[in-house]
């Protein structure tokens, strides 16, 4: 019974340990009208927000943060590319 207990608590234990990880990139306008990607999303920038995106064309379903940079990036380029802010590539 007490391996059995212990095996149990392993389980468990391994599992909390292999939680998905949170999404850390947000696309960031600042006062000025430029935009960037921004890591660490718990502490956003001083003059600025963060952009809204909507997920699919037909929902209203929005989000502002994503799980990899490429998909921030490609959102980035999206927001300048309809003019939402402005963004140099450099």
């Amino acid at each position: 019974m007490k391996r059995f207990a212990f095996a149990i608590g392993l389980l468990a234990l391994s599992f909390s340990a292999s939680s998905p990880a949170s999404a850390d990139f947000a696309v960031v306008k600042f006062n000025s009208g430029y935009c960037r990607v921004w890591t660490g999303t718990a502490a956003g920038p001083q003059d600025g927000g963060y952009l809204w995106f909507r997920r699919h064309r037909g929902h209203h379903h929005w989000h502002q943060r994503f799980h990899t940079w490429a998909g921030a990036e490609r959102a980035l380029h999206r927001a300048a590319w309809h003019h939402r802010c402005h963004h140099w590539l450099g």
